[in-house]
């Protein structure tokens, strides 16, 4: 049987000759200087021999340029020591410095039928012959493998990126692989992860897809001023939700941000919280008769007039309301109290007067604390609405929250957090939400911590960990974005199934990244610290094959984007004065 002629290709494309020796799993190039760079994806034409019949299938091998070797036989190490000892410069010498032999270490991706229409590769069982010829594919052929059969389902498909060394081949992503089986996106401090987090978000916002992003520092405030966004972003300032917590959590806010409470208080605290809790009473009518009485009793006549809110005030105020009661020590006021939700209060002693002062001011102090926190968090915000009660108003076919979280301790924003992504998930099992939803987690590793110190932490990990291990049963996925991998929760992050990984210099995350991401190989593992700005190693399932692209760029732009400090000096100092 006659073996078909291997294609021919135009020189342009030719980019060198397999010698050595040659596997299933690797083969080496002898190249022309500056033909390849790592990372790059090159093909091989080869033979199939089929002994069950003795055909000959021609087939295309697929291979990823691993690293690049260059030596010059003619320049031994001897001559090189001997001139760096003399402090001579080769290049005035006689010793030839042009002949290098440049060597590039490939590693086989798989093979496909020569015609390449199936996109899918399959495993090579036998290597590709030495002296054959390698090239550099098509962008069409290319991004064919590197998109698998996502070409043929463009619903699905997010436009993500070019190959990094390939700028004419663009990179898309799997949509349906991030939003139901999670994705990470990992780098420190300034190598564009936040970039490539819009990026993604604007095209799943083109596809509708509802998205929930949780913001500590208003990275994702420009979304409001994408074209395409207009009227489909909805941002919202948080205020803690104190009374969707039980009376322990608050007191250990109370410990925070005012003094330690004592274990008498801590006694004591849980009687003066649910009695604020019940204070406020649905009909209008009673609830002005109570803040009334609040008023007089505290001799405040502005609270009649600002009204009382579901906050720590609220709490500190009966704290001090219950203080003045037992001084008077009426009878009367003591059984209103335990009537309208103060359990035991008519029982209380003279000494307990003591203990409700020690509450009182410890409340108020970390009621300063937090309307602080509340006040900067919502001018961060800016023109957002506040925080729905009914979180499934957040979820809506092509509308992306962005919850602020900023001006909030990072104690605080995992509390808020774990409320709010808790009631979407528990909505969802119940099947009381009908749609299905995307969290977006900037700085993850707050909100999903490897080690948690506080209730909040805790309750954090938890609810995260629940979403990541069974989020896909009721289509809740997740998004983490973390500049400190080596921080988050291993079990949330192996259970992302895709990853964008850029620039990371850190040792230790660097080796957490390689424990947990079982996708990623050893040599783009250690390009990382080496990785531009921009720049990411796609792995996992929302693409065929682990490569190196350049994140195109976001339409929007974040609150924090830096401008040169200098300039932005020169620019305050020429303003007048306001």
């Amino acid at each position: 049987m006659a073996v078909p002629k291997p294609q021919a290709h135009s020189p342009a494309s030719y980019v060198g000759t397999l010698v050595g020796e040659s596997t299933s799993r690797e083969f080496r190039l002898a190249v022309a200087a500056d033909a390849l760079r790592e990372q790059d994806i090159i093909a091989v034409d080869a033979e199939l021999h089929r002994p069950e019949d003795g055909s000959v299938e021609p087939i295309r091998v697929w291979a990823k340029v691993q690293r690049v070797e260059r030596l010059n036989p003619l320049f031994p190490s001897e001559a090189g020591h001997e001139l760096a000892a003399t402090r001579t410069n080769p290049f005035d010498t006689v010793l030839s410095l042009s002949r290098e032999m440049v060597t590039a270490v490939c590693a086989v991706l798989g093979a496909e039928p020569l015609d390449g229409k199936v996109g899918k590769l399959d495993h090579l069982r036998y290597p590709a012959q030495p002296a054959s010829t390698a090239y550099r594919p098509a962008p069409e052929d290319v991004a064919r493998v590197v998109l698998g059969d996502l070409a043929d389902r463009r619903n699905r498909s997010l436009d993500i990126a070019t190959l990094a060394n390939r700028p004419d081949v663009n990179v898309s992503a799997d949509g349906h692989a991030i939003v139901t089986r999670h994705l990470a996106i990992l780098a420190m401090t300034g190598a564009g992860k936040s970039w490539a987090a819009r990026r993604i978000i604007e095209q799943l916002a083109a596809k509708n897809y509802p998205i929930v992003i949780f913001d500590p520092h208003g990275d994702y405030t420009g979304l409001t001023e994408v074209e395409g966004l207009q009227g489909r972003v909805q941002r919202y300032f948080a205020r803690f939700p104190l009374f969707d917590e039980d009376s322990e959590t608050v007191a250990e806010i109370v410990d925070s941000l005012g003094y330690p409470l004592s274990d008498t208080m801590r006694t004591r605290f849980g009687d003066v919280f649910e009695a604020a809790r019940s204070f406020l009473a649905d009909d209008p009518a009673e609830r002005r008769d109570r803040v009334r009485w609040l008023a007089d009793t505290l001799h405040r006549a502005d609270i009649t007039e600002i009204g009382v809110e579901t906050n720590m005030w609220l709490v500190a105020r009966i704290a001090e309301a219950g203080e003045l009661v037992l001084r008077s020590d009426d009878p009367a006021e003591r059984q209103q109290l335990e009537d309208w939700g103060w359990r035991g209060f008519t029982t209380y002693s003279k000494q307990d007067v003591r203990t409700l002062e020690a509450i009182k001011k410890r409340t108020y102090r970390a009621a300063a604390a937090l309307s602080q926190m509340e006040r900067q968090s919502r001018k961060i915000a800016g023109e957002a609405q506040p925080l729905p009660t009914n979180r499934q108003e957040l979820v809506r076919y092509g509308r992306i929250s962005v919850i602020s979280l900023a001006g909030y301790t990072s104690d605080f924003q995992a509390t808020i957090y774990s409320i709010i992504a808790n009631d979407i998930f528990e909505a969802r099992v119940r099947e009381e939400l009908r749609l299905p939803v995307l969290l977006l987690l900037e700085e993850a590793h707050n909100f999903a911590p490897g080690q948690a110190y506080t209730p909040a932490e805790r309750r954090a990990i938890t609810t995260t960990k629940q979403i990541a291990q069974e989020g896909r049963k009721f289509r809740v996925g997740l998004i983490l974005v973390s500049q400190r991998p080596s921080r988050l929760d291993e079990t949330t992050l192996s259970q992302c199934n895709s990853f964008i990984i850029m620039r990371m210099v850190n040792p230790a995350d660097q080796s957490y990244v390689r424990k947990v991401i079982e996708s990623l190989g050893e040599d783009e593992a250690r390009m990382l610290p080496d990785l531009e700005v921009g720049e990411a190693i796609l792995s996992g399932q929302f693409t065929s094959l682990p490569i190196l692209v350049k994140i195109k760029p976001p339409e929007s732009k974040g609150e924090r984007e830096e401008t040169d400090a200098f300039e932005e000096l020169e620019r305050i100092h020429a303003a007048p004065a306001q």
